[in-house]
Protein backbone atom coordinates (compact mmCIF):
# COMPACT_ATOMS: atom_id res chain seq x y z
CA UNK A 1 0.00 0.00 0.00
CA UNK A 2 1.39 3.41 -1.00
CA UNK A 3 1.40 6.22 1.55
CA UNK A 4 1.36 9.86 0.49
CA UNK A 5 2.92 12.28 2.99
CA UNK A 6 2.56 16.05 2.79
CA UNK A 7 5.52 18.41 2.42
CA UNK A 8 6.08 20.84 5.27
CA UNK A 9 5.17 24.31 3.97
CA UNK A 10 7.41 26.03 6.54
CA UNK A 11 9.97 28.37 4.96
CA UNK A 12 12.58 27.39 7.59
CA UNK A 13 15.96 26.93 5.94
CA UNK A 14 18.08 25.77 8.89
CA UNK A 15 21.06 23.56 8.09
CA UNK A 16 22.66 20.69 9.95
CA UNK A 17 26.27 20.98 11.11
CA UNK A 18 27.20 17.49 9.91
CA UNK A 19 26.69 18.66 6.33
CA UNK A 20 29.56 21.22 6.42
CA UNK A 21 32.91 19.74 5.36
CA UNK A 22 36.53 20.85 5.39
CA UNK A 23 38.97 19.92 2.63
CA UNK A 24 42.70 20.48 2.20
CA UNK A 25 44.38 21.01 -1.18
CA UNK A 26 46.82 18.18 -1.85
CA UNK A 27 47.39 19.25 -5.45
CA UNK A 28 48.86 22.57 -6.57
CA UNK A 29 47.66 26.17 -6.29
CA UNK A 30 46.69 26.14 -9.98
CA UNK A 31 45.30 22.58 -10.12
CA UNK A 32 43.85 21.86 -6.68
CA UNK A 33 42.96 18.39 -5.51
CA UNK A 34 40.50 18.83 -2.64
CA UNK A 35 41.06 16.03 -0.13
CA UNK A 36 38.49 15.56 2.62
CA UNK A 37 39.87 15.77 6.15
CA UNK A 38 38.47 12.53 7.55
CA UNK A 39 36.81 11.92 10.90
CA UNK A 40 35.31 15.40 11.16
CA UNK A 41 32.95 16.05 14.04
CA UNK A 42 33.11 19.82 14.23
CA UNK A 43 34.58 22.68 12.27
CA UNK A 44 34.07 26.26 13.36
CA UNK A 45 34.69 29.07 10.88
CA UNK A 46 35.33 32.34 12.73
CA UNK A 47 35.64 35.72 11.01
CA UNK A 48 36.62 38.73 13.11
CA UNK A 49 37.53 42.37 12.81
CA UNK A 50 39.82 44.18 15.24
CA UNK A 51 38.02 46.91 17.15
CA UNK A 52 39.56 50.36 17.01
CA UNK A 53 38.42 52.83 19.64
CA UNK A 54 37.25 56.00 17.87
CA UNK A 55 35.73 57.63 20.96
CA UNK A 56 36.33 61.28 21.69
CA UNK A 57 34.80 64.12 23.71
CA UNK A 58 32.08 64.65 21.12
CA UNK A 59 30.62 61.11 21.22
CA UNK A 60 28.35 62.05 24.13
CA UNK A 61 29.96 59.78 26.69
CA UNK A 62 29.48 56.76 24.44
CA UNK A 63 32.21 54.63 22.93
CA UNK A 64 32.58 54.72 19.17
CA UNK A 65 34.25 51.85 17.36
CA UNK A 66 35.68 51.25 13.91
CA UNK A 67 36.60 47.91 12.41
CA UNK A 68 40.31 47.50 11.71
CA UNK A 69 42.14 44.48 10.37
CA UNK A 70 40.04 41.46 9.44
CA UNK A 71 40.95 37.85 10.20
CA UNK A 72 39.55 34.36 9.95
CA UNK A 73 40.28 30.97 11.45
CA UNK A 74 38.91 27.45 11.44
CA UNK A 75 38.88 25.28 14.54
CA UNK A 76 38.56 21.63 13.63
CA UNK A 77 37.68 18.65 15.78
CA UNK A 78 37.35 15.03 14.77
CA UNK A 79 38.36 11.44 15.19
CA UNK A 80 41.89 10.29 14.44
CA UNK A 81 41.68 8.07 11.38
CA UNK A 82 44.90 6.23 10.62
CA UNK A 83 45.96 6.38 6.96
CA UNK A 84 43.56 9.29 6.23
CA UNK A 85 45.03 11.42 3.42
CA UNK A 86 43.52 14.67 4.75
CA UNK A 87 44.87 14.19 8.27
CA UNK A 88 48.25 13.14 6.86
CA UNK A 89 48.34 16.36 4.79
CA UNK A 90 47.55 18.44 7.91
CA UNK A 91 50.32 16.73 9.90
CA UNK A 92 52.81 17.08 7.04
CA UNK A 93 52.07 20.81 6.67
CA UNK A 94 52.29 21.38 10.42
CA UNK A 95 55.63 19.56 10.73
CA UNK A 96 57.07 21.45 7.74
CA UNK A 97 55.67 24.83 8.83
CA UNK A 98 53.90 25.15 5.46
CA UNK A 99 50.72 27.07 4.84
CA UNK A 100 47.68 25.09 3.70
CA UNK A 101 45.03 25.85 1.11
CA UNK A 102 41.61 24.91 2.53
CA UNK A 103 38.06 24.69 1.23
CA UNK A 104 35.09 25.07 3.60
CA UNK A 105 32.05 23.49 1.90
CA UNK A 106 28.44 24.34 2.80
CA UNK A 107 25.56 21.81 2.57
CA UNK A 108 24.37 23.27 -0.76
CA UNK A 109 27.80 22.74 -2.35
CA UNK A 110 28.86 26.38 -2.17
CA UNK A 111 32.27 26.94 -0.65
CA UNK A 112 34.91 29.37 0.60
CA UNK A 113 38.64 28.88 0.08
CA UNK A 114 41.70 30.43 1.63
CA UNK A 115 45.27 29.97 2.77
CA UNK A 116 46.12 29.44 6.40
CA UNK A 117 48.78 28.42 8.89
CA UNK A 118 48.18 25.52 11.24
CA UNK A 119 48.78 27.03 14.67
CA UNK A 120 47.59 24.02 16.69
CA UNK A 121 47.33 20.30 16.04
CA UNK A 122 46.52 18.12 19.06
CA UNK A 123 45.84 14.40 19.31
CA UNK A 124 43.91 13.45 22.45
CA UNK A 125 44.06 9.73 23.19
CA UNK A 126 42.36 8.97 26.50
CA UNK A 127 42.19 5.26 27.27
CA UNK A 128 38.38 5.05 27.43
CA UNK A 129 37.47 7.22 24.42
CA UNK A 130 38.08 7.37 20.70
CA UNK A 131 41.29 9.22 19.82
CA UNK A 132 40.50 12.74 18.64
CA UNK A 133 42.27 15.39 16.62
CA UNK A 134 41.86 19.10 17.35
CA UNK A 135 43.44 21.93 15.44
CA UNK A 136 43.33 25.55 14.42
CA UNK A 137 44.03 27.02 11.01
CA UNK A 138 44.64 30.78 11.13
CA UNK A 139 43.95 32.62 7.89
CA UNK A 140 46.71 34.16 5.82
CA UNK A 141 45.01 36.84 3.76
CA UNK A 142 41.35 36.85 2.82
CA UNK A 143 38.89 34.00 2.82
CA UNK A 144 37.10 33.90 -0.52
CA UNK A 145 33.53 35.01 -1.04
CA UNK A 146 30.95 32.25 -1.08
CA UNK A 147 31.41 30.52 -4.44
CA UNK A 148 28.80 28.54 -6.35
CA UNK A 149 30.46 25.56 -8.09
CA UNK A 150 28.01 25.60 -11.01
Amino acid sequence: MSVNLPTNPSPAQATVGKDYLLYINTGTATVPIWTLIGGQRAGTLTRKGDTIDASDKTTGGWKASLIGLLSWSISLDGLVLLQDAGITALETAFNAGKQVNIQFVYPDGKYRTGWGSISELTIDNQYNQAATLKGTIDGVGPLSDLTDPS
